[in-house]
C-alpha cells in the first residue's frame, strides 16, 4: 500500500527481530510509513505484517545491505512500493565473539562490512531523498563497546568507527534539514546477548537490569522526530548508566 502523500518513510535495518522489529513498531505509531529490511526475508515480512496489521503502512525485503547494488536496488524498490525516505536507521549489527588469537581476517571484514559499511552504502543511496525531505534523519545503532573497547575487538572498533562516520557524516548534509545521530546501548535482552552473563551485567549497572529494546526504541522514536532538530552528530549512551562505572568485561 503506497502511503498517503507527505507522509514520512523510514528505512529501519535489522528489522526482522530485537531492537529493529521494535524500532519498527515505534516509528510506525509515530505515523512512519516502514521499509523493514533483513537479511531474512522471512523474518522481514513476519515484522511487516505484523506492522500491517496494526494500520502502519509497511514493505518487507530481504537484503544483503552490505552490498552496494543491493543498496542500490534497495532504493529503487522503495521508491515503487513507499515513496522517497525521509528516515534512514541503520540497526542491522553483527558481533563475533573472537579475541585477537582467534579472529580471522574474513570474520573481522564480516564485522565491519555489516556494522561500519553497511550503514555507510544506505547512507550514501539514500542522501539525495534525505536531502530532499522536509527533514531526514539518520540514525545508527553503535554500542557502549565503541566508547570504551571491549573484549572483543573486531566488534568493538566497528562500533567505534560508526560512532565516527556518524559525527563525520553530519558534515555532508551541511545546511540542509538532516541530522545524523547514533545511540550506543549497554547490554539488551536481544537475540545478540549472551545470555550466561547477563545476570553479572545486570549487577554491574546502578539500575539494577539490563536494558529492554523498548528503552532503545523510545530514544530512537525522539531522534527521528521533528522535536530532535537540534540534535546532530551526537552519540547518546544508554546503559543505564553501567559504562560511567564499570566495565562489562
Amino acid at each position: 500500500m503506497t502511503p498517503p502523500a507527505g507522509q514520512p518513510v523510514a528505512v529501519v535495518t535489522g528489522a526482522g527481530g530485537g531492537l529493529g522489529a521494535v524500532t519498527a513498531t515505534v516509528l510506525g505509531e509515530l505515523g512512519l510509513a516502514v521499509a523493514c529490511v533483513d537479511i531474512d526475508e522471512v523474518a522481514a515480512k513476519r515484522t511487516a505484517t505484523e506492522l500491517g496489521n496494526t494500520g502502519v503502512t509497511s514493505a518487507a525485503y530481504g537484503v544483503d545491505i552490505t552490498s552496494e547494488s543491493a543498496a542500490g536496488s534497495l532504493v529503487d524498490a522503495v521508491h515503487d512500493d513507499l515513496g522517497q525516505v525521509s528516515h534512514l536507521v541503520n540497526i542491522a549489527g553483527i558481533l563475533r565473539r573472537t579475541h585477537l588469537s582467534d579472529t580471522t581476517a574474513d570474520s573481522w571484514r564480516q564485522v565491519m562490512d555489516v556494522n561500519v559499511t553497511a550503514p555507510f552504502l544506505l547512507t550514501q543511496a539514500f542522501a539525495d531523498d534525505l536531502t530532499a525531505a522536509e527533514y531526514g534523519r539518520v540514525i545508527n545503532c553503535a554500542s557502549f563497546a565503541g566508547t570504551r573497547g571491549y573484549e572483543y575487538p573486531a566488534y568493538a572498533a566497528s562500533k567505534a568507527a560508526l560512532i565516527n562516520l556518524t559525527s563525520s557524516l553530519m558534515f555532508d548534509f551541511w545546511g540542509t534539514a538532516v541530522t545524523v545521530n547514533a545511540v550506543a546501548p549497554g547490554a539488551m535482552v536481544t537475540p545478540m546477548l549472551d545470555r550466561p552473563a547477563a545476570e553479572r551485567m545486570a549487577a554491574k549497572t546502578p539500575t539494577g537490569r539490563i536494558l529492554d529494546p523498548d528503552d532503545v526504541a523510545a530514544v530512537i522514536g525522539f531522534l527521528a522526530g521533528r522535536t530532535s532538530r537540534g540534535v546532530n552528530g551526537t552519540t547518546t549512551v544508554i546503559d543505564g548508566g553501567a559504562s560511567l562505572l564499570f566495565s562489562y568485561n
